[in-house]
């Protein structure tokens, strides 16, 4: 059995993982935190374990899709098809900032997708100059439910991108809808306006990790964006 973790609300995502594996623990299970490139192993580990009053066995992964391949027939496609299928084994894989659309496993396995916010994709898209009041109205709802470093996190990550795509660095794996996006608001922008943002943000990063401000991260968001929204 293979359980696979993953989702764009990867706070959300890994607090599941991390609450699952200490329910199994309690649980009396032997908990393994193992690499992606050892569970060739689990099988064997199993086979010496079976015993009358042998505790039984939960293994734990992250980020097992990069070792997938397209090519047929290959070694660790046949291994974890074979996991999938044995009932008897119980494997979960956190998947790291990534949707379910971009899983390779067969359709056999069982996916746990967190997905994140809409408000979330809104405050990126209000992203834009002169669109300061909308961007703030955004903020003040999503703060409300979201942790604020998740967005200030998401914020950062969604600014790195239009800063890529402004100067044709643009990744081949972002999906076209995303694309035409990104470069509809990046058009908006000058890149020394979008670099500086993006410097701002990095001194709140900064700040907040050295208790350097009276702020706190939603405040300094309000602050930075009235210099350049």
């Amino acid at each position: 059995m293979l359980i696979v973790i993953c989702g764009e609300d990867t706070v959300a995502a890994f607090n599941y993982y991390s609450e699952l594996k200490n329910k199994y623990k309690k649980d009396g299970y032997e908990v393994f935190d193992i690499e992606p490139s050892e569970i060739e192993n689990i099988s064997l580990w199993m086979n010496e374990s079976v015993m009358l009053f042998a505790n039984k066995k939960a293994f734990f992964t992250r980020n097992l899709n990069k070792k997938i391949s397209k090519k047929q027939n290959l070694k660790i496609n046949k291994i974890i098809e074979e996991i999938i299928n044995n009932k008897n084994i119980e494997l979960f894989d956190y998947e790291e900032e990534i949707s379910s659309y971009y899983l390779k496993f067969s359709k056999k396995v069982t996916i746990k997708e967190f997905k994140l916010n809409e408000n979330i994709f809104k405050l990126q898209e209000s992203i834009l100059p002169g669109n300061l009041k909308n961007f703030i109205h955004i903020l003040n709802t999503l703060t409300q439910t979201q942790d604020e470093f998740f967005i200030f996190n998401m914020l950062t990550k969604h600014l790195r991108e239009l800063i890529l795509i402004k100067t044709e660095k643009i990744d081949k794996k972002i999906a076209p809808w995303k694309l035409s996006k990104l470069r509809y608001q990046a058009e908006k922008w000058e890149l020394d306006k979008l670099l500086s943002f993006y410097d701002g943000l990095y001194k709140i990063d900064l700040q907040q990790k050295t208790s350097s401000t009276p702020y706190n991260i939603k405040k300094s968001l309000e602050i930075l964006a009235c210099y350049y929204l």
